[in-house]
This record gives structure tokens, sequence and C-alpha cells, in this order.
């Protein structure tokens, strides 16, 4: 599936309270804007593009067991695989989408809207 076909999709694709839900609880943040949609879509679609594989819904909410890292501690939700020890995510703080490379802990390309950052 291509980068602008995912974000169609993702925009069109109805909420689901009960996960926005889940998630709000476990990051103690009411969450909006394109990230009830993309909660809503996760296990639509595996790979988006070249080197970037969307997330499932259980490996969104067990991020921080699966990568071994406090992102809930790090205020930041990870939706996509970008490959190279890379997750793109969002900074729940700041609104706004970036890089996080798990290796270095460090968060690069930050941008108002995930298209730039997808």
């Amino acid at each position: 599936m291509t980068k602008q076909k995912y974000l169609e999709e993702v925009l069109m694709y109805p909420e689901n309270a009960e996960r926005i839900k889940t998630i709000s609880d476990l990051y103690e943040k009411d969450i909006s804007g394109v990230i009830l949609k993309i909660i809503s879509f996760a296990d639509k679609v595996d790979f988006i593009d070249v080197e970037r594989r969307a997330l499932s819904y259980n490996e969104i909410i067990n991020a921080s067991k699966e990568y071994n890292k406090g992102f809930k501690e790090l205020g930041i939700i990870p939706f996509i695989d970008a490959y190279d020890n890379d997750l793109i995510v969002y900074i729940i703080s700041e609104n706004q989408w970036a890089k996080y490379n798990l290796s270095d802990d460090i968060l690069f390309k930050k941008k108002d809207n995930l298209e730039d950052v997808l």
C-alpha cells in the first residue's frame, strides 16, 4: 500500500471507542486527531510503501514490553516501524510526529503532521 493510500484509508476509517479508551488510559492522556483513526485502523494493513510497517493494535499497546522502552514515560506512542531501529511515533506533549531511534534513544525529524514523517 502506498503512503498516500494508507493516509486516505486511515482518515476514512470509523473510530473504535474501545481501542481509543485503552490507549488513553494506558498513556493517561486524552488523544485526538488522526491518532484516533490510526488506532482504530491498526490491523487493517501491514506494509506501507517501502520500509514502513504499521504496528498492529496489540503491538501498539504492548510496545513498551516488546521494545523494552518506557514509551509512556517518554510521552510517545509508536505506530509505525520504519526499520533500522526507527519507529514513527506521536509525541503527546508536543502534538507532533517524529522518528524515534531505539538504539540511540533520540527523537528526530519532528513534524506537525504524519505525512511529513511517513
